[in-house]
């Protein structure tokens, strides 16, 4: 009985590895979607890149911009058309959780250096939802801390 016991409770800690080790696979594979997805759409201003990483129903949590596709790709090309150089993304911290891939992020929009966290959601392979907070650099600064 007691060795029954014992390769039971083998059994359940293999099978939770294993768990454990797919569920790491798989939120690794979140980042690295979410930041090619965010080179691509946001560093490079590719409004293919929607098409390619976002889901059709996405939902957008910022409330200036559209829910699904195109209001992400009215996004982009709003940005273009203001003079955002395409550019390399700086990402300073990517940390993910199951599904949930947050950003935090270095880059210039119109003119001005900006600091971004974008929390993103991935299902089946695509993001499908999205939260930020964005700062512009100030020219006077109170402190000397580092925004990142």
């Amino acid at each position: 009985m007691k060795a029954k016991i014992i390769a039971l409770s083998l059994l359940c800690f293999t099978l939770g590895t294993i768990e454990t080790q797919a569920q790491t696979k798989q939120t690794e594979k979140n980042k690295q979607l979410v930041t090619t997805a965010y080179q691509r759409i946001f560093g490079k201003l590719d409004t293919t890149a929607v098409d390619e990483f976002m889901s059709k129903d996405f939902l957008q949590h910022n409330p200036t911009i559209a829910d699904g596709q195109d209001g992400v790709k009215a996004l982009v090309k709003m940005l273009a058309s203001q003079g955002v150089p395409k550019q390399k993304i700086e990402f300073k911290h990517v940390i993910a959780e199951g599904d949930i891939v947050i950003l935090h992020s270095r880059y210039e929009m119109a003119g001005k250096e900006m600091r971004f966290i974008d929390i993103y959601r991935v299902q089946n392979n695509k993001i499908v939802e999205h939260w930020d907070a964005m700062m512009k650099m100030p020219e006077k600064r109170a402190n000397n801390n580092p925004m990142f």
